[in-house]
């Protein structure tokens, strides 16, 4: 609870001084701006306040009803970004599921490298709450952080087709495997997956300012993706239709998100209540968000 009240606290903060933008696999500058001031070094900004009836991600589902804002600073194709999410953990809101990411990386061309720090204010197998810098493996169903290494690339405006790969790297990202020791009694050894995640988009303009996002996303070995089991899978298989108004100031959006987590998928788990995250196969989302930039 008092996680959740500091969380809150510094979200209204963030909304008060209007410095909040961008989700989580989506970097500023953008392509057009890129495209358009490819030698410009001067400062710039941007930020969003999303609201969304879930939060769905990579094909999985993270939480219910959630605000999400973010902030976003670049100066000179560096950038630093921080994305916030205060979510209840389903429709009877039983828990709070919060969340905070800070990346900081570069972006030029079309081509962004970045880290990305993710905290979830959680807690480890032990009960005690999980440290902002902590970058140890953990036990799977654990709490703790998680860090990721990015690179998204775009062609460019007229061939919107991109491509995401991130790597896990630090943080919670753990399993466990049975190994036969010295003695040749058989112990449990925590291992490092190095969860991989691979995502090919491609965005449709629509016109009258309607666009279609369409995402594939696969894993190509075990990971979180599947429960830390099998080898190369399909993950995500993803549409996001958006329309968006542009107003004197900022711009005005709303969207309807669906996607279908492909692995192991069958009509028993297609749509059923949510337990914990990455259950429930086909994710549905609605929202609407308010840009400046």
């Amino acid at each position: 609870m008092l996680y959740s009240r500091r969380l809150v606290g510094l979200l209204l903060v963030l909304l008060l001084s209007q410095t909040v933008l961008v989700a989580s696999d989506t970097i500023p500058p953008t392509k057009q701006w890129m495209d358009e001031h490819p030698k410009e070094v001067g400062f710039s900004w941007g930020a969003s306040v999303t609201l969304t009836s879930n939060y769905i991600w990579r094909g999985l589902y993270v939480a219910g009803p959630s605000l999400q804002a973010d902030a976003t600073v670049s100066y000179g194709g560096f950038f630093a970004n921080m994305w916030w999410n205060v979510g209840a953990t389903d429709w009877a809101f039983t828990g709070f599921n919060p969340e905070v990411d800070i990346s900081i990386g570069f972006s030029r061309w079309g081509l962004s490298v970045y880290y990305i720090h993710m905290y979830y204010f959680d807690c480890y197998a032990d009960g005690t709450h999980s440290r902002f810098f902590d970058f140890q493996n953990h036990e799977p169903n654990g709490g703790g952080t998680t860090g990721e290494w990015r690179v998204a690339y775009c062609v460019s405006d007229r061939l919107p087709l991109s491509v995401l790969v991130g790597v896990r790297t630090f943080g919670r990202d753990g399993y466990n495997v049975e190994v036969t020791g010295e003695n040749g009694n058989v112990e449990t050894e925590l291992k490092r997956a190095y969860s991989t995640y691979i995502e090919l988009g491609y965005d449709f303009d629509l016109g009258a300012d309607w666009q279609l996002a369409a995402r594939l996303g696969m894993t190509p070995a075990k990971s979180l993706y599947t429960g830390f089991q099998g080898d190369f899978a399909v993950t995500l298989v993803g549409l996001k239709l958006n329309k968006s108004w542009t107003l004197s100031y900022g711009t005005m959006s709303a969207f309807a998100h669906v996607m279908l987590q492909p692995w192991q998928v069958s009509k028993d788990n297609l749509i059923m209540p949510i337990v914990e995250a990455g259950n429930q196969k086909l994710n549905f989302a609605v929202g609407c968000s308010y840009e400046i930039q």
